[in-house]
């Protein structure tokens, strides 16, 4: 069993809820997303096209951190914990412009988690201020975060609009590849570079984007997220482009298959995907619960300069036939405020991912927008039949503070209850923050949250798809790094399960080809796996003198601890005494994911040695190993035994061999009667 599964009950889980919200001044207890008024707040602002945040686990120590980015270009981190976030000092400062999407990985696979981010430009598009822009590698060094930005390839990315990135390991070789979008703006000729690939090569990125197809044109990209997009196994890339600004340019979103030989091919138009829009997000999921991905991209409003059909939100759904149909306004995601950074997230436990959107009129520093704020959207699942009549319904009214001007979310989970929650980056000065009230607000619903560990595939498992089943119907979560708009949710995959207290099962599909399944996985637990830890086993080896046996380890590769009862062992192979109770500890990601197993002694066949001859008095069939313990007395002569010690018949009355007359003693008798034979020749009976 994995190590770190923690279950709490529903009581267990109140508690902790009340425990760990007292940096936090709750408000109505109706809504289930309750605004939090962290003191200090968390300053975190943006304008014109919005910046990124992450909520992964970035000091290892299984609580989410918060990772915030700045319109001014600074860089704030914060770790979270039983009391809340705390702001720290890493060592790491942002580069010049303004950076964009932030990332925590294990880049350099040493089982600790690096830091790196994309930048662009400051606000210099109508202000002539240049290119300026330096996005960052920062190396986690034994605890120290060191810039190797240069060493690691990212100089090819200096003064370009970056914006979001997008990891995936492509060739499969454990080490995680990158697409970084870039914004450029081709009919106004500012910030005129392509989108960029880069490969991981072992110690660096390498620029791939023109060998590979990806650089293949200048382009408004937000974002791009890895999608299979045709079926086949091979991770495929989808792009979206902002076709609001310049509306007069020739603006599609952009499609990639992955041709299996490090090049890609563009085919929007087949797939049904070249779609013309303001497009701001691309979020992906699978809310038919059909078991294939759907994606839904957000839109601004249309007004008077908007010149292009596709007038809401697009809901891109599979047709039959291999490719996609826009269906927004068939399952009710026919949305048409000014729309930013969407999020899939179960909001209630109930089982369905629902939608939420944040909404903001563009900002450009210097321009009064001249339009009203509106709500963000929160629209429910509405529990089964999307695609057959079922369609989203509006929730707003459990999102208190849903009317905070907003261009994206994240979610991860602040106060450790097992539940989704959001911060959520727009125009204020400070972050929002909701934490989930579905405990309170929904007691008979149940969760649970997954999380994995790579050790053939890459080690952070990026793109690992789960699917869990229960309560009748099958949910899928794919683990991304880079989608939606910018940002890097937890690594923690949240479920809800309704009414259900048990899970019927978890099918893991890892990068590399594998396959897991676990069966009855307990609701309010969280669930950690290591790919491969179905195999993890200690076997016994060799029975040693001393009462002692050799164990023999056997575990998938790539961990960066393994102690036996507490000792650091740098071997798979090790001495135990015989019932010694022995625990051994394998962990991956420094820690972060552990898997134990105790030595069972009863399992030690100890009948394994014994007499092997058929013909010794003592014969055991089952001995599969001779000790030298037979004895032979049916073959010994009338008034003779035999002896062991000797392995041969001796006088039966005498205790030792040498006591030739069987007096019981070795005395001077024995000597002479063996001068008495000695020289001559020994003859056959």
């Amino acid at each position: 069993m994995a190590l770190r599964e923690t279950k709490m009950d529903g009581r267990v889980l109140r508690a902790v809820l009340a425990c760990c919200a007292t940096w936090f001044l709750v408000g109505s207890a109706l809504a289930q997303w309750e605004a939090a008024d962290p003191d200090p707040q968390l300053e975190a602002y943006t304008n014109f096209l919005g910046q990124g945040m992450s909520f992964v686990d970035f000091n290892h120590d299984g609580w989410d951190d918060l990772t915030l980015a700045n319109a001014s270009g600074a860089l704030s981190f914060y770790a979270g914990g039983p009391d809340g976030l705390a702001a720290v000092d890493l060592g790491i400062s942002a580069g010049t412009g303004r950076p964009i999407s932030l990332m925590w990985l294990d880049i350099d696979n040493d089982g600790d988690r690096d830091f790196l981010h994309s930048a662009a430009m400051p606000f210099s598009l109508f202000s002539g201020a240049g290119l300026v822009s330096k996005s960052q590698v920062w190396i986690n060094e034994d605890g120290v975060f060191v810039d190797r930005s240069s060493a690691w390839g990212f100089g090819v990315l200096e003064n370009r609009s970056c914006t979001g990135m997008a990891f995936q390991d492509l060739d499969l070789d454990r080490d995680l590849d990158v697409m970084v979008a870039v914004y450029a703006m081709p009919c106004s000729e500012f910030w005129l570079t392509e989108n960029v690939l880069l490969e991981h090569t072992g110690a660096a990125f390498s620029d791939v984007s023109a060998a590979s197809g990806i650089a293949d044109g200048l382009q408004s990209t937000f974002q791009g997220s890895w999608v299979h997009l045709n079926g086949d196994s091979l991770p495929d890339l989808f792009v979206i482009n902002d076709a609001g600004v310049e509306v007069d340019c020739d603006v599609a979103n952009a499609a990639y298959l992955n041709n299996g030989d490090g090049t890609f091919s563009e085919a929007s138009l087949g797939l049904g995907l070249d779609v013309s829009m303001a497009s701001m997000s691309i979020t992906v999921g699978d809310p038919d619960g059909d078991g294939e991905e759907e994606v839904f991209v957000t839109n601004q409003e249309a007004d008077e300069f908007y010149g292009y059909s596709q007038v809401t939100g697009a809901y891109f759904d599979r047709n039959g036939a291999g490719g996609y149909a826009q269906q927004a306004a068939a399952v009710g995601l026919d949305i048409d405020r000014w729309s930013w950074g969407s999020m899939w997230v179960d909001f209630d436990a109930d089982g369905w991912e629902d939608l939420m959107v944040p909404t903001c009129p563009i900002v450009v520093p210097g321009f009064s927008n001249g339009v009203t704020e509106y709500d963000n959207y929160l629209l429910r699942h509405p529990g089964a039949g999307i695609g057959a009549g079922a369609v989203f319904t509006d929730a707003l009214g459990d999102w208190e503070g849903g009317d905070m001007p907003l261009y994206n979310l994240v979610r991860g989970d602040l106060n450790g209850d097992l539940r989704p929650d959001v911060v959520g980056l727009g125009l204020g000065q400070y972050a929002g923050i909701w934490m989930n009230a579905s405990l309170t607000a929904q007691p008979s619903h149940h969760g649970l949250t997954v999380a994995v560990c790579g050790s053939f595939s890459n080690s952070e498992a990026i793109g690992t798809r789960l699917v869990l089943h229960a309560g009748g119907h099958a949910q899928q979560r794919t683990l991304r790094a880079g989608e939606d708009l910018y940002v890097q949710h937890s690594a923690t995959q949240f479920f809800g399960l309704g009414t259900a207290e048990v899970a019927d099962s978890l099918e893991l599909f890892w990068p590399a080809g594998g396959r897991s399944v676990w069966y009855g996985l307990a609701a309010d637990t969280a669930h950690h796996f290591v790919e491969g830890q179905e195999a993890i086993n200690v076997a016994f080896g060799a029975q040693l003198p001393g009462d002692s046996v050799a164990l023999v380890l056997t575990s998938p590769p790539h961990w960066t601890g393994l102690t036996v009862n507490g000792v650091a062992l740098d071997s798979t192979e090790f001495v135990a005494a015989i019932g010694q109770p022995t625990e051994v500890v394998w962990t991956w990601m420094n820690g972060l994911f552990a898997v134990t197993r105790h030595v069972d002694w009863a399992l030690l066949e100890t009948s394994g040695a014994g007499c092997t001859m058929e013909v010794a008095d003592n014969y055991d069939p089952e001995a599969t190993q001779d000790d030298g313990s037979c004895t032979f007395n049916a073959l010994c002569g009338a008034g003779t035994v035999w002896s062991p010690a000797l392995q041969q018949c001796v006088i039966e009355s005498a205790i030792c061999a040498e006591d030739l007359n069987g007096n019981g003693l070795v005395d001077i008798e024995d000597m002479l009667m063996l001068l008495g034979v000695f020289g001559t020749p020994c003859t056959d009976p």
